[in-house]
């Protein structure tokens, strides 16, 4: 099982449930039941292989999104973001809103011949065109709330999600292929 929850598109192509990037829109079209993958043959093979289109978020925009998500939950309440960009940093932390979207990529390359990336709002109609969804796109889980983020707060997050700021950055155009990262 990779570490996200994958769904079919009307046309066959795979999507992803990523939280923080369209994960509630995405689940309120879609059904909040996620496919799962099961490896056919060997890593080599290209048989029962598809297409993934993934959405990406700006790191910070996650980030942050995140932050303001976790806080309705009593149990990171009294976190500050300095506290959570510290646990993060010395893997004291693990909740899915901040997983590094390079770890959800390296995993798909064993199961998806052709993955497709969409920057994060911006090009999720697109994304959802991609896989031939062209009905209403509910926008769920808004904040109203804008955290302010300090200078050297968005230096600690762009070191931690480094590939991830290299990912999002490579995206020039809706649908970008993606093939490995760059050592």
């Amino acid at each position: 099982m990779i570490p996200i929850q994958p769904f079919k598109y009307p046309n066959g192509k795979y999507g992803a449930y990523i939280y923080k990037s369209g994960y509630q829109s995405t689940s309120a079209i879609f059904g909040g039941s996620p496919q799962h993958l099961r490896k056919k043959g060997c890593v080599d093979s290209d048989d029962g292989r598809s297409v993934l289109l993934l959405p990406i978020r700006h790191p910070v925009e996650r980030f942050a999104s995140g932050v303001n998500t976790i806080r309705k939950n009593k149990k990171y309440a009294g976190y500050s973001v300095n506290d959570l960009i510290e646990m993060l940093e010395q893997n004291t932390f693990r909740n899915l809103h901040f997983m590094d979207i390079a770890t959800v990529l390296r995993n798909a390359c064993f199961y998806f011949d052709d993955i497709h990336l969409y920057k994060f709002p911006e090009h999720y109609e697109n994304m959802l065109n991609d896989g031939e969804y062209y009905g209403e796109i509910p926008h769920h889980n808004k904040s109203d709330k804008t955290l302010i983020l300090t200078d050297s707060q968005k230096e600690r997050i762009s070191r931690y999600y480094a590939k991830d700021f290299e990912l999002f950055d490579s995206i020039k155009e809706p649908g970008q292929k993606f093939y490995f990262f760059k050592i």
